[in-house]
């Protein structure tokens, strides 16, 4: 789809000179609460773009920092970071009729075309995309790209799920998935300290009280505090990209059960002809946390 089809097929679009307060935007969504979706309600299909982003290197550094890649690689998860106030926006938006607080992670599909290079001014657009039925409630997804004039040079589906009460269940539950075998697999062990969400709060500006203290986790009805699910995705990806001689490309992943503050995982992980496959377990009891395959 070119960039016009996707301003079209946005019911309202905006265009931002510059990239709203992750923080302020936080706060926005604390009042979406009062939206009680039904089975039927559909995700407001908006947009948003800016034009002329820069990649800044020191805030990469930071991030990469916290994440465990090299210096100065701009990975493949850190654009889904800078996007994110946009993410933001759309959501907390009056005529998304879902509340943001609350929402769960389901998937993300992430694809790079082009390498992202310091000193290129790059248009991002966010777009959301069509919503589906489930038995949990209504998924639907959410569409970024970071475009050099028509051209896409990194893309990513982010799949959200807003749960509600009331929906047709299904009379055919999928066949679990085959885990993946341990015969040639290699373990990396990785220790998430209590602080996690803090230290990756203060780069990626997410600071939804769900991933700072057990207290404010506990509000939400979490038992402690949880880690992002894009931290995750990253220490994922910077342990397993090692093994592809070659940057990553492509990355998929779904996202089965929350990682606790503190807490220890697994990242277990397969390589063959420059693609990997992957599990993250629970060091306690080995529970499958997220899965999901990077590609060179």
């Amino acid at each position: 789809m070119s960039v016009n089809d996707t301003l079209k097929a946005a019911a309202k679009f905006y265009e931002l000179s510059e990239f709203p307060n992750g923080k302020a935007l936080l706060l926005k969504a604390a009042t979406t609460s009062n939206k009680k979706p039904k089975p039927d309600t559909q995700a407001a299909r908006l947009g948003v773009r800016v034009k002329k982003v820069f990649i800044d290197r020191e805030w990469v550094r930071q991030y990469n920092a916290v994440c465990g890649f090299k210096e100065d690689e701009i990975s493949l998860t850190a654009p889904q970071v800078v996007a994110s106030p946009l993410h933001m926006f759309l959501l907390s938006r009056p005529e998304h009729p879902m509340p943001m607080l609350g929402m769960v992670h389901l998937h993300n599909s992430i694809e790079c075309n082009k390498a992202l290079e310091y000193g290129t001014a790059y248009d991002v657009m966010v777009t959301v995309g069509e919503t589906r039925a489930i038995p949990l409630g209504l998924e639907f997804d959410v569409h970024t790209e970071f475009l050099v004039g028509e051209e896409v040079h990194w893309r990513s589906v982010m799949t959200i799920l807003c749960r509600v009460k009331g929906m047709p269940k299904s009379g055919n539950k999928p066949a679990p998935a085959e885990p993946l075998s341990a015969v040639g697999a290699q373990y990396a062990a990785v220790k998430v300290p209590e602080n996690q969400g803090r230290k990756y709060a203060k780069v990626s500006n997410d600071y939804n009280p769900i991933h700072l203290y057990a207290q404010t986790a506990k509000m939400f009805g979490f038992k402690q505090a949880i880690v992002h699910g894009m931290w995750t995705a990253a220490k994922t990806l910077s342990i397993v990209q090692a093994n592809l001689g070659a940057p990553a490309r492509k990355f998929d992943l779904s996202f089965k059960q929350p990682v606790f503050l503190p807490s220890g995982i697994s990242v277990k992980h397969m390589t063959a002809d420059g693609s990997s496959k992957f599990e993250v377990l629970a060091e306690r009891d080995s529970k499958v946390l997220m899965v999901g395959s990077i590609a060179a």
